[in-house]
Parts: structure tokens; C-alpha cells; sequence
């Protein structure tokens, strides 16, 4: 009896870790996808997580507004990586059959001499009341090899979160859309170390 237990506990922990290798592979260290075609990955991946943990009902009749993912040691900061992946999921939940509200469009169109626009960012421009049951955002927070992704759907009228979902993207992706350039490394290699006496610091 115990040896069936384990090989079926380790049938599972197999197919758990085949899953997440794929989840991996196919989001994270896909070398085919460029810079947007990994953006898109990742709010894919959130949107699809998203939906399946959701706990609300017609999701076609549920105004949703989409909000900033946020820096987890400072909720005042997106930044271009946080913005970027908002803007992503924008079209991922949209296309899924979310009734999605952009809260930045302004009443009216703006004509310019360097184009026609809708968007503002400037409380005065937009509408004062909007239809918005639930808010999409979430967090970000940064590690050695990249950042780890939590969103949520949450209720402003409850603060209960709706659903949530989880993703990773590679330090070399976020670096790219913060405009961060790392610069060349210049390493010697010494085939032998030289002697050095006992409590003695070389410095050179």
C-alpha cells in the first residue's frame, strides 16, 4: 500500500514540476519572442489565471478598470515595466470577454500639431464619475534574475479580491523596458593566484 502511495505522489509531483517547466519555458526563456512578444506572454498568462480563479459571474456585464501594477516597497511607483504590462492587459482581458472601462479617455478629443488625442493622465480631463464595479492591478516585486508578478481583481465597494494570478519576467525584459543598459564588463583571468603571506591584504 505505501509503495503505491508513492509512486502515485510521484506521479504528481512529475506532472506538476512538467507543468511549470513549460509555464517557464514558454513565458520566461522563450529566446523566439522579442521584448513585446514576451509582454504578451506574460499578460497572457495572467489573464488566463485570472479567469480560471475568478469567483463572479457574467464577466460581459462587470465594468472593469485596469490599473497600474505597482512596486511592492513603493505603491506610488509603476514605472515604464508596471505601466507596460497594465497596457498589455488591456487587450488580453478585453479579448476574453471582459467588459473593460478605460478610465483615462477623455470626454472629447484633443487636436494638436503633434496628433489627435484622447488620453490624460490630468483629473481635470477626465470624466468625474465613471461606471466601475471591479479594479484589475497588482505588484511587482524585484529579485536577482527578475520580477515576480501578483495581480488581482478586486471589488471597490467590498476590497474582496474577485481573483488573482501570478507571473515571472526576466531581469534582461524588465531592464530592456525601463531603459536600463547595462554596461560592458571588462574580466581579466589569472591563471595562478600569487603568494601572499599570513594577514597580509594585497591591493592593487
Amino acid at each position: 500500500m505505501k509503495s503505491i502511495l508513492k509512486i502515485v505522489l510521484g506521479i504528481l509531483m512529475l506532472s506538476s514540476l512538467s507543468f511549470a517547466g513549460n509555464l517557464v519555458n514558454s513565458v520566461s526563456f522563450n529566446k523566439n519572442l522579442n521584448s513585446a512578444g514576451l509582454v504578451n506572454s506574460i499578460a497572457s498568462i495572467l489573464a488566463d489565471q485570472l479567469g480560471q480563479n475568478k469567483n463572479f459571474g457574467n464577466v460581459s456585464d462587470t465594468p472593469i478598470a485596469i490599473a497600474s501594477v505597482v512596486n511592492l516597497e513603493n505603491f506610488s511607483d509603476a514605472g515604464n515595466f508596471g505601466n507596460v504590462i497594465s497596457e498589455a492587459l488591456i487587450h488580453e482581458m478585453q479579448t476574453r470577454g471582459y467588459k473593460i472601462v478605460d478610465f483615462k479617455t477623455m470626454s472629447t478629443i484633443r487636436v494638436g500639431e503633434k496628433g489627435d488625442f484622447v488620453f490624460s493622465r490630468a483629473l481635470e480631463d477626465l470624466k468625474k464619475k465613471q461606471n466601475i464595479n471591479y479594479v484589475l492591478t497588482g505588484t511587482f516585486t524585484k529579485y536577482g534574475d527578475g520580477v515576480s508578478i501578483n495581480s488581482r481583481i478586486i471589488d471597490l465597494e467590498t476590497n474582496v479580491v474577485k481573483s488573482s494570478a501570478q507571473a515571472f519576467a526576466p531581469i534582461g525584459l524588465v531592464n530592456r523596458i525601463n531603459g536600463v543598459v547595462r554596461k560592458n564588463v571588462i574580466v581579466k583571468y589569472v591563471k595562478t593566484a600569487p603568494t601572499v603571506n599570513v594577514n597580509t591584504i594585497t591591493l592593487k
